[in-house]
């Protein structure tokens, strides 16, 4: 039997217009060399925050003495993938289990990787705009449920996994426990369910974050 292979781009597009954090210096690209203008080929340059659009993060981040990204297992970021849907203002533990419970996928024997979809993804599709402060994000309680049900990444549909204005508990009680941190995803269109995650960071060493090209992958027969 034929099996069809569907591919999810999930991540966020670097273009004019992608919002970031607020304290982020932004990114930029500007020409090296150009064809047009004399040169043998064209080059050029990004400047930019390793937390621009969609990026992995690791314990350095919000750890002083937390390993760097480049220590992470790169198969950490490949592999079976539960996406689940959460309706609400946040993504609390509750709603967390129901949306686990609705996808029908156990943590005994479910994947490992966490993928949450929520309103944020429908605005990215809208064309998010300026950067706003009311995303939907993951309470300090939904960070200590997807450590307490053995997850090794998760990943959420805005540029960061807490609420804005928060104290970085929630980065913190993730990347303690070893977690890793997918942040900056677009999931409009991908339903609920078990899919092949994608999501390889770029071989930066010693930096806290990279960004990531973050793809799922379904398989139907």
């Amino acid at each position: 039997m034929t099996r069809m292979m569907r591919v999810h781009d999930i991540s966020l597009a670097i273009e004019p217009g992608l919002p970031t954090w607020p304290t982020s210096e932004g990114f930029r690209t500007r020409w090296a060399m150009r064809i047009d203008a004399g040169a043998s080929a064209n080059v050029t340059v990004l400047e930019a925050d390793v937390h621009t659009g969609t990026h992995v993060e690791s314990a350095l981040h919000f750890l002083a003495d937390g390993d760097p990204l480049d220590r992470t297992p790169i198969e950490r970021f490949v592999g079976p993938a539960l996406v689940v849907a959460v309706e609400g203002d946040a993504v609390t533990a509750e709603s967390l289990a129901r949306a686990r419970d609705t996808a029908r996928a156990g943590t005994a024997s479910g994947p490992t990787r966490l993928i949450v979809k929520t309103r944020n993804s429908a605005r990215w599709a809208a064309g998010w705009g300026a950067f706003d402060t009311e995303y939907v994000a993951l309470t300090t309680d939904a960070a200590a449920w997807v450590v307490e049900h053995g997850f090794e990444l998760v990943g959420l549909d805005h540029l960061s996994i807490q609420q804005y204005g928060s104290d970085g508990e929630t980065h913190r009680v993730l990347l303690r426990a070893g977690v890793s941190i997918l942040e900056g995803l677009n999931l409009a269109g991908v339903e609920p369910g078990v899919y092949t995650l994608v999501a390889a960071p770029v071989r930066l060493v010693g930096t806290e974050a990279a960004p990531a090209r973050a793809l799922l992958i379904d398989e139907a027969p």
